[in-house]
């Protein structure tokens, strides 16, 4: 149980860029079952962010921008970190060895500020097109929850990368995860799902809904294996940096298929 909570809060404090007073030795036997675990906090937290900003502003931009922005101050920075490295590393046309050089490079080149602006644009007109939906139409609270899980998508696509592919030549969190257990990684995106579905059936017992909202999750499944795929073919491995773009893949991937399925069926 020890490692359990050592595991847990060494998961979190990497994630999470609020200090935690608890104390604890770092301990990464069970970061593959926590890594996913993580995205509800991430998910919750995003709800009542939610919650809070739409009862007192009108504009859904403003909604959008302060969810956007407490997200990422407490969450997500670290990840869009990894995104915008991976973008001018692999975007750049040169050799494995050079990619990698790149990915440890604490500059930030034309590549990564293109890439984060079209993606944060992306990402703002998603959440800016659904939340419009669900309070022009009165969906209720079941579209805003299936909505604000998408930090859940992220961290599943996040969980999966390591699980798939070997760590590159890199001596950071890669070095760090070479014991990374496919057991521990698929019962904790169980245990994860499990936790959304809990919450669904909370506020629903509409079957066909539910079917309907375990859909956008593909979008995690997806962007897990093609970050996978292209980080192996660019620099042979994951890297904490992939790991991150992932993460932002995976939340993206999940945001465009909700929106679309909000737009279809309403």
């Amino acid at each position: 149980m020890k490692k359990m909570y050592n595991s847990f809060l060494t998961t979190l404090g990497l994630i999470c860029r609020v200090p935690i007073p608890l104390k604890y030795k770092i301990n990464f036997s069970f970061f593959s079952f926590f890594f996913p675990l993580v995205g509800i906090i991430t998910s919750f937290w995003v709800i009542g962010i939610y919650f809070l900003s739409n009862s007192i502003f009108r504009l859904t931009g403003i909604t959008v921008i302060i969810i956007l922005f407490f997200q990422y101050l407490v969450f997500n920075l670290f990840h869009f970190d990894g995104l915008l490295d991976c973008a001018d590393a692999f975007l750049f046309n040169t050799s494995k060895e050079r990619r990698l050089s790149i990915l440890t490079d604490k500059r930030t080149g034309s590549f990564a500020i293109f890439s984060g602006g079209i993606y944060l644009l992306l990402k703002f007109y998603l959440l800016n097109e659904s939340i419009s939906i669900i309070n022009s139409s009165n969906l209720g609270l079941l579209w805003v929850v299936v909505l604000f899980f998408y930090p859940l998508s992220g961290r599943i696509a996040g969980a999966i990368m390591p699980a798939v592919i070997p760590p590159a030549e890199d001596p950071g969190l890669a070095e760090l995860l070479k014991g990374y257990s496919k057991v521990l990684v698929i019962s904790g995106i169980t245990l994860s799902l499990l936790v959304f579905l809990g919450s669904i059936y909370l506020v629903t017992d509409n079957l066909l809904s539910i079917a309907t909202i375990f859909i956008p999750f593909s979008g995690a499944f997806a962007g897990g294996i093609a970050v996978s795929l292209l980080s192996y073919k660019l620099v042979g491995g994951y890297t904490g940096d992939s790991i991150g773009l992932t993460i932002e893949t995976g939340e993206l991937f999940y945001l465009i298929i909700t929106a679309e399925l909000l737009r279809r069926l309403f």
